[in-house]
Formats: structure tokens, C-alpha cells, sequence
């Protein structure tokens, strides 16, 4: 640990108490800052096992002691360092997680423990995806849904499920609105070529080292987002069960960077969903270029549509169409948003529902939660699989 700017009269009850896991692009460009502009929030500590981290997306991160300095706060080289640590371990509220995708379930697991161990909640904000892999998503969904009392938030960081709109669709699906849902298109287009594209970027291209990925690319680091948006709008009506998938392929890195998928759910429900990484420009230029989104959830009795252009709030809106043929807009004044990839201010809906969480607020929303991680994960792991066999393939249960 790097004690140098310690102060352990920085820990409050009357704040949100917050670990930062992983220093990365991410961590360093969204999760501090916002963080450090929230009166309501301390950043306790933040840990990660390179003391320089480094992404290509960001070649001139801080190294670990600057970040202690910059937040004055210790800093960890381990979860468990952190966890054992007497004024830390014992009195951290929450913990978000935004380091690669293998290590997910071991610190997620060991988070969770923690707390039933401590008998104090722990709460967790897991970046997407949960997992890479089936059975760990299984392991952490079971885990944290069967701990014993008293338990934290576990909430997987999608954050265009918790904007207004995509609650307020979810609340039309639950009143009935649009009867029973029978049928799913979903389409994500994303600028994302040079990411995807580029050989460098191992950690979005390939398979990590665990051996249980067929593949990586813009499934797993996109369409994740797409996947979790239908199923928590859903309900509880959505359940995978069997996946056709095509795919096609950077020639230089082996992503895949396009995908066409038919997803068979419960009661006979299809789901059809595409997505490519080849919209022309950059997600995090000046000025960014926009994803394109296109979701309708058709009903016995109606149909959802949610469609625009995710930088340009004016591109769509949320409808309700009615079988009478009458159309109904929903959040008219909020138009079309997506994921919030805003650095200024205090972060997205997903993060202020998390420290709500951590500040022991019951009212918090949960707009994904582990049940959500869970099918995405078992959705995209039989995409990756029927890419590779050419058949139809079960979901893993």
C-alpha cells in the first residue's frame, strides 16, 4: 500500500465510502472524476496491480502514486491488500469494478464474501460484461442473489438501462400495454472501427487467457449493451434458449466486427438482433460520432419503439404504438439517449444508483442487476459457439 496521502479521517458515515478496482482508461477518464465531483462521496481507495497502468486508448494515464496524490487516497496493489487493511476493509461502502473482463468473477466473488463475512453490505458496480463466461455468471448471479442478510447492490454497469427511458419502457411492458411480447429486433451500429481493427487493442480483439472464450469483439464489447437493454425492459419475459449466429471478421485482429443473430426464447419468442462496428467515424472524437440504435419490442396488443442516434438527443423518441393504430410518445422532452458517455458532472444513472446503494438508500434503481448480467452472457457465449459450429446452439444453463 501507498500510504503517502493517507487520511483515515476521510472515512464517514455521512458520505458513501467508495473502492475504485482497476486504474485503467476507463477508471481514469469516467470513474474518478465523477466520483471526485460527488459531495456525497469519498473515494477511499484504489487498487490495481500495476503500478503504471496502460491502455492504448490512453497513453498517458497516471501512474498509482500520482493518483494517490490527485485523490488523497491510499492505494492497493491487491483486493485482498485493501480488504485486510483496518480502517479500509472494515468501513468500505461499495466497490466498483473496471479491470479486464477474466478477473471479473474472482473479485466479484470475493467482494460478495466479503460482505456476508463483515456482516455489512457490500455494494458492487461490476463494468460490463459480468463475466466471460457461463458458469462464473451463474457462480456470481447465485451468490448474489442467495447470500444471507444483510446484503449490497449487485449492479452490472450498462448504463443506458437506467435512464428514464428505458425505465419508463420497462413500466409499459409490465402494465400490459403491449400484451403479450411475441416478437424482438434489436440493431446496433457502433464507430468503432478503429478499436476493433486495430491489433494492439488485444484486450477488445482476442480471447483472454482463461480458454474458455471462442471469440472477442464487437459481441462482447457492444452488443452486451444492446442485449441488457431488452432483456431488463423485458421483464422477466425474456429467458434465452437457443441461438443462431453468423458472424464476420477484422482481417487483422480476428474480432468479429459484425454479427446476425436469432435468439429463441421461452413461450416461442424470437428475437432477431445485428450489429456491426463499421459505422463510419469515432464514439470519442471531437465531435464524437453517435451509435446508431434500433430497438421494437412487438406485443399481442401493441409495440414498443425505441430508435435514434445516441449523441443526438433529438434523433428519436420513445413510442408506444397501439393496436388502434394511435401512438403514444413517452419522455418527449429527454428524446433519444443511450449509454452516458458524459465525462463532465457527476456521472451516469447507473453510478448515482450504486452510491444511493452505498449511502444505504432503499429507493435505489436497479436497471441491471446479476439476472440481467446472467442472459446477456449466456446469449453472447451461443453466439460465439454457433459462430464456430454453424448449427443452432442451446443456451448454457
Amino acid at each position: 500500500m501507498d500510504s503517502t496521502k493517507r487520511k483515515d479521517s476521510f472515512i464517514t458515515d455521512s458520505k458513501a465510502n467508495v473502492a475504485l478496482i482497476g486504474a485503467g482508461w476507463w477508471s481514469q477518464g469516467w470513474h474518478l472524476p465523477h466520483l471526485s465531483r460527488n459531495q456525497n462521496v469519498n473515494i477511499v481507495a484504489i487498487v490495481d496491480t500495476s503500478d503504471q497502468p496502460k491502455s492504448n486508448l490512453n497513453p498517458h494515464l497516471q501512474p498509482l502514486s500520482d493518483l494517490a496524490k490527485t485523490y488523497s487516497c491510499p492505494v492497493f496493489k491487491s483486493v485482498r491488500d485493501m480488504l485486510d487493511d483496518p480502517t479500509i476493509g472494515a468501513n468500505v461502502d461499495g466497490c466498483i469494478v473496471c479491470t479486464p473482463h477474466a478477473t471479473h468473477f474472482q473479485i466479484g466473488e470475493e467482494l460478495l464474501r466479503e460482505g456476508e463475512k463483515r456482516g455489512k453490505p457490500m455494494n458492487i458496480l461490476m463494468e460490463k460484461p459480468m463475466t466471460t463466461n457461463v458458469r462464473q455468471a451463474h457462480s456470481l448471479h447465485n451468490l448474489a442473489t442467495t447470500l444471507s442478510d444483510p446484503k449490497g447492490c449487485f449492479l452490472v454497469n450498462h448504463s443506458a438501462n437506467f435512464r428514464t427511458q428505458a425505465r419508463t419502457a420497462r413500466e409499459i411492458v409490465l402494465s400490459g400495454k403491449i400484451g403479450k411480447i411475441r416478437h424482438v429486433t434489436g440493431f446496433m451500429a457502433s464507430p468503432l472501427s478503429w478499436i476493433f481493427d486495430d491489433p494492439s487493442n488485444v484486450g477488445w480483439n482476442e480471447p483472454d487467457a482463461s480458454g474458455t472464450m471462442l471469440g472477442n469483439g464487437f459481441a462482447w464489447g457492444q452488443s452486451s449493451h444492446l442485449l441488457a437493454w431488452v432483456y431488463h425492459v423485458s421483464g422477466n419475459t425474456l429467458c434465452p434458449k437457443r441461438v443462431f449466429c453468423a458472424m464476420n471478421h477484422s482481417e487483422r485482429t480476428g474480432a468479429d466486427v459484425s454479427h446476425a443473430a436469432t435468439i429463441i426464447c421461452d413461450d416461442g419468442i424470437t428475437f432477431s438482433m445485428s450489429g456491426t462496428s463499421l459505422l463510419p467515424g469515432n464514439a470519442h472524437s471531437d465531435p464524437p460520432v453517435g451509435k446508431s440504435i434500433r430497438i421494437k419490442i412487438f406485443g399481442t396488443e401493441g409495440a414498443i419503439f425505441y430508435t435514434g442516434d445516441d449523441r443526438d438527443t433529438q434523433s428519436g423518441r420513445l413510442e408506444l404504438r397501439k393496436e388502434c393504430g394511435g401512438v403514444e410518445v413517452h419522455c418527449r422532452d429527454l428524446g433519444f439517449e443511450f449509454e452516458d458517455l458524459d465525462q463532465e458532472g457527476i456521472g451516469p444513472e447507473s453510478l448515482q444508483s450504486f452510491i444511493d446503494a452505498c449511502l444505504g438508500r432503499k429507493d435505489y434503481y436497479v436497471g441491471a442487476d446479476s439476472s440481467v448480467g446472467l442472459k446477456t452472457i449466456q446469449t453472447i457465449d451461443a453466439m460465439y459457439r454457433s459462430q464456430v459450429s454453424g448449427n443452432a446452439e442451446d443456451v448454457m444453463c
